[in-house]
This record gives C-alpha cells, sequence and structure tokens, in this order.
C-alpha cells in the first residue's frame, strides 16, 4: 500500500488513478491553469472510477463534456463504460441558491442521479466538479469554506472521492490558505501530493473493507511482483512510452543500448533517422486497431553503434498513463550473420554443382573432338571430313559459356519503352517457318494497343522465342500454340499455351534448374536465363502444365507508365 506524506509527490495522472489505496476516501482541491491537462485529469480520475465500478458524478459546464468525453474515448474506454457517468451542469449546481450547502446541491442533483447513492456504504461515489467564475461573487468564501467543510466530512464518513477543482487564475493567496484546511489533498496540474495544514486525521485504511481490500490488494500486488520480475528478466529489451517519453526499461534494454540513462528521454531519440518514418506508421495503425506484426529497425546506442533489432508494439496500460505503447525488441544481429553464413554457403553449394555440371556438359563435346583430332592424325581420317562435325562439338561449347556468362552475370543492355505487341508480332513471324516444319500453328491474339513496357527488346525477344520453341518441340503434329497479350491493372499478361504432351507431375520441380532438360540435345539452360530476364526486368514467370493435355505460361512485365 503507497505511504502518503507531506512529501510525497506524484504525477496527478499517476495519483488520481491509484486512489483505491484511500480506502477512506479521498478530498482533493485541485488548482488549474492548463485546459488540456485539466480535461487530461479530469478523464484519468474518471476513468479509474469507471473501471473500479464505482458511480461517478461529473459536475462541469456542459461545453467541457464533450472534451472529457473525447479524452476517454482516446484513452480506450468504451461507449457503454462512458454513458455510466452523470452528467450534471455546474450552473444548476452552484450558482442556484445564494448558499452553498452539501444538502441542498445533493438535491439539486438527485434528478439526475439516485440521492440514496450518496449515503449507501456499500456503493463507492467519485466526483468531479469545477465551477467557473466562482469568486465573483461577494462573500464567496465564508460559504465556500463551510460547503468544503461539510464535503470533507461526508467524504471521511462514506469514504467516497471528490475533486473540487478551482482556476488557479481566480484564486487569491489567501483563499488558497483557506481552501487547504478543507481538503487533505492538495493538486496542481502537475503535482498531487498532502495539504500541509490540513488539521484531522487522515484515517487508515476502513475496518469494514479491510479484509477483502487486504486480500485483493495482496494479490495484485504479489502479481504486479511476478510481471514486474517477468518483463524485468526477458531477455529481449522492454520499452515502454507515454506519448513517445520512455517511462520504464528493463535490464536487456539497458544492455542492448549500453546506458541506464533512458527514462526521460523521446522514443524518437534511440532510432536511427531512416526508420522513424516507418515507426510512425506502425504507431498509426497500433492506435488505429490493426494486429501488431513484427518488423525491422536499427537503434542507436548511447556509444553510437547502429543495433539490429526487430520491433514488436503494443497499446499498454501503465499506471494509466495516456498514449501508453509497450516495446519489445529483439536483437537480430546473431540472426542477420547466421543469415549471411547460410546464403554464403547455398552460394558454395550452388558453385560446386554448377561446377560439376558444367564439367559434365563441357566433357562431352569435348572427348568427340579429341577422338576425332586424333584419327586424323593416325590418318583414319581427312580433316576436312570432320571439319563439320568439330564445327558443330566447338559451337556447342561456344553456346554453353555464352549463356553461363549471361546465367552469372548479365550484361548491361539499353532500356527502352517498347511494345510488347510488336516484339510478340515479330516472334510470331520468325518462328512461323520452325512451326510449319513441325506442322504446328501458331495464333497471336493482342486484345489491348497500350501494351509498352521499359525493356530490352533483345533479352524478352529471347524470353519469348526459348518459350515458344519449347512449346513446338513439346508437340507433335497438328498441335496448336495460342499467344496473347492484355493489360491487367498493372500489368502486361502474356500466355503460351499449347495442347502438347505437358510437363510430368515428378519433373515441375525440376523445371528451371541449370543443366536440367529432358531434350536430347538441350543444355538446360534456356528457361533458367527466361526466368532470370523476366526477374530483371521486375516481373514475373510462372507456368501450368497437365500431363498429355499441355502447358500454359504466364509472363507478367510492369506497364511503362
Amino acid at each position: 500500500m503507497a505511504v502518503y506524506t507531506p512529501q510525497t509527490r506524484f504525477h496527478p495522472e499517476i495519483a488520481l488513478t491509484n486512489l483505491s489505496d484511500m480506502t477512506s476516501g479521498a478530498h482533493i482541491m485541485y488548482i488549474t491553469s492548463n485546459k488540456d491537462t485539466y480535461i487530461t485529469n479530469a478523464a484519468s480520475f474518471i476513468k479509474a472510477g469507471l473501471l473500479l465500478e464505482q458511480k461517478v458524478v461529473l459536475v462541469d459546464q456542459k461545453k467541457i463534456w464533450p472534451l472529457i468525453i473525447k479524452k476517454l474515448e482516446e484513452n480506450g474506454l468504451e461507449k457503454e463504460k462512458i454513458n455510466q457517468i452523470h452528467f450534471i451542469d455546474s450552473e444548476e449546481v452552484y450558482f442556484r441558491s445564494e448558499n452553498l450547502q452539501l444538502a441542498s446541491i445533493i438535491e439539486t442533483i438527485s434528478g439526475s442521479i439516485d440521492p440514496d447513492y450518496f449515503f449507501n456504504r456499500d456503493i463507492t461515489m467519485r466526483f468531479w466538479g469545477k465551477a467557473q467564475s466562482l469568486f465573483e461573487q461577494d462573500k464567496i468564501i465564508d460559504n465556500l469554506l463551510q460547503y468544503e467543510n461539510e464535503v470533507d466530512e461526508y467524504i471521511r464518513d462514506y469514504q467516497n472521492y471528490a475533486v473540487c477543482a478551482y482556476d488557479g487564475t481566480e484564486l487569491s493567496a489567501s483563499n488558497y490558505i483557506h481552501l487547504k484546511n478543507a481538503h487533505p489533498y492538495v493538486m496542481t496540474d502537475t503535482e498531487f501530493t498532502l495539504s500541509n495544514v490540513y488539521k484531522k486525521e487522515i484515517k487508515p485504511p476502513s475496518p469494514v473493507q479491510s479484509g477483502k481490500y487486504e486480500e485483493t490488494l495482496a494479490n495484485l500486488q504479489l502479481a504486479q511482483t511476478y510481471y514486474s520480475r517477468l518483463v524485468d528478466d526477458m531477455l529481449d529489451a522492454v520499452f515502454i512510452t507515454s506519448n513517445n517519453i520512455i517511462m520504464y526499461v528493463n535490464k536487456a534494454a539497458i544492455k542492448l543500448l549500453e546506458t541506464e540513462d533512458l527514462v526521460g528521454k523521446s522514443a524518437y531519440e534511440i532510432m536511427k533517422p531512416d526508420f522513424l518514418e516507418k515507426y510512425l506508421e506502425k504507431e498509426e495503425l497500433i492506435w488505429g486497431g490493426e494486429i501488431a506484426t513484427p518488423y525491422e529497425m536499427e537503434l542507436i546506442t548511447s556509444q553510437g553503434k547502429v543495433v539490429e533489432v526487430e520491433i514488436l508494439a503494443y497499446p499498454f496500460l501503465f499506471e494509466d498513463l495516456s498514449s501508453t505503447i509497450i516495446i519489445i525488441a529483439r536483437d537480430i544481429r546473431v540472426r542477420k550473420e547466421n543469415q549471411q553464413l547460410q546464403i554464403k554457403n547455398e552460394k558454395l553449394g550452388i558453385a560446386g554443382q554448377l561446377a560439376a555440371s558444367i564439367a559434365h556438359e563441357i566433357r562431352n563435346p569435348l572427348t568427340a573432338i579429341k577422338g576425332f583430332l586424333k584419327l586424323a592424325y593416325q590418318g583414319a581420317m581427312k580433316l576436312k571430313d570432320i571439319y563439320p562435325i568439330l564445327d558443330i562439338e566447338i559451337n556447342r561449347i561456344e553456346t554453353i559459356a555464352s549463356e553461363l556468362m549471361f546465367l552469372g552475370k548479365p550484361a548491361k543492355s539499353e532500356i527502352k519503352k517498347i511494345s510488347i505487341g510488336k516484339i510478340l508480332l515479330d516472334v510470331y513471324t520468325l518462328m512461323q517457318s520452325q512451326a510449319n516444319l513441325n506442322n504446328v500453328a501458331i495464333n497471336l491474339d493482342t486484345y489491348d494497343e497500350n501494351l509498352t513496357a521499359l525493356c530490352n527488346v533483345d533479352q524478352i525477344k529471347q524470353v519469348f522465342i526459348n518459350l515458344v520453341k519449347n512449346a513446338i518441340e513439346a508437340m507433335d503434329n497438328d498441335g496448336i500454340i495460342n499467344i496473347e497479350a492484355k493489360v491487367d491493372e498493372r500489368w502486361i499478361v502474356v500466355t503460351i499455351k499449347d495442347n502438347g504432351k505437358g510437363i510430368p507431375n515428378e519433373i515441375k520441380n525440376k523445371l528451371g534448374e541449370p543443366f536440367y532438360t529432358t531434350k536430347e540435345k538441350g543444355t538446360g539452360l534456356g528457361l533458367v536465363i527466361c526466368y532470370n530476364i523476366i526477374a530483371e526486368h521486375k516481373g514475373k514467370i510462372d507456368f501450368v502444365s497437365e500431363d498429355g493435355v499441355g502447358t500454359t505460361f504466364t509472363i507478367r512485365l510492369p506497364l511503362a507508365n
């Protein structure tokens, strides 16, 4: 349980939400000079009462009600709870009669709330009252002191809570001292403490409530201890912020950022500026009710070092401070290093596979060349007879080498705005002769004239030629290839469909692997190069195939605009 002394000072937002510690009730004088802070403090007091299932009465000007309601909504309070507040117009309460008396005021507001509530010891009441320009009336201070003493006795007797708010610009120093005599607790916009002139004894916790209260309090304190230890001992760094000011950090956060001087700093100070915009976007989504998802960020330590972390942030209730977020930051430097090591190992593995494949692919033509040259050297064959064979095998080695060079590091090429429809028409014309030789028909349909993309003509043409050539070779006589092109939102979509043999299920996953081919004279690099070219153009390529029915390749390229 909190221990209050005249030297004990709290921030009002914290104190106003922890009044459940004061089971004898609390009578508070509030001197305010800032409207926004006044609204915030009133909302904190009211919210705590509603969450504790207390009867809450707000006495203030009608124009203030919507501002407090808005603040309660911003703090996550549901409308069902807000509707439980009893709103009373302060103009009707404080200026209805010449004399301020507790009995007459209760009578005045009885139309809005059951008067029996006020004198039922099983019901806890919370009052928040403020009257504007109260001190403009003559001799008001005597009546006011009498009224505040009545309220104080009532609070002490029925163990309720009341905040009596006054405008600091209207209150003289002498009136301030007089009013402090009637209030055990005094609060300003920034501070909450005990009155140093209050003469009555502040009662200890009420015996009527002590059994249940002490048991509940002990359980809550035990749970709080466990949760505090859990958070403090977490391996991940934890930051709790209120209005983006760091209010709490755990041990892991101190270790991560190499400093204990974090509380009170802006959360933006520990973030690398490049990631601030992303954090603000995520923060807006959080308050909009979006489900939190982890994202990567870079934080800056006290020594200026950059730390890569994965962030997860949630709205959080921390001593009922407003706009509170809990940020969990996981150090991912080791994970990043492991990922880089894994990528490096995969590259080495691929390089090993490529080396073995290249050796195998080149060994065959080299063996043929070596054999025929040996025969020519021994006089068994004439050089002019074996030259065509040597030329074919050398060209095969050259083809493999050039395709490998393009696969490993495509040459820089000229990118310009071109018509995909025009390229398809060129490919259609070029492949007609081969299609006729294989008794295959090619149909070309372009549905949209706006088929322009930023790309390299030769490379894109190579993709279409490879795919059409594969389709021709996959079909027997009377085959049909349908080439279609159209615009789909921001994409140019080209489909090349054949009614050939289709691709067996057991080799679909291998399609596109270097040197894997079902063709007798293929290198297995054609499709790999197609995938690489489309990826370089920020496009996509995929296929669907049914064994014995046919195959459809779909290429998506971004529109030029």
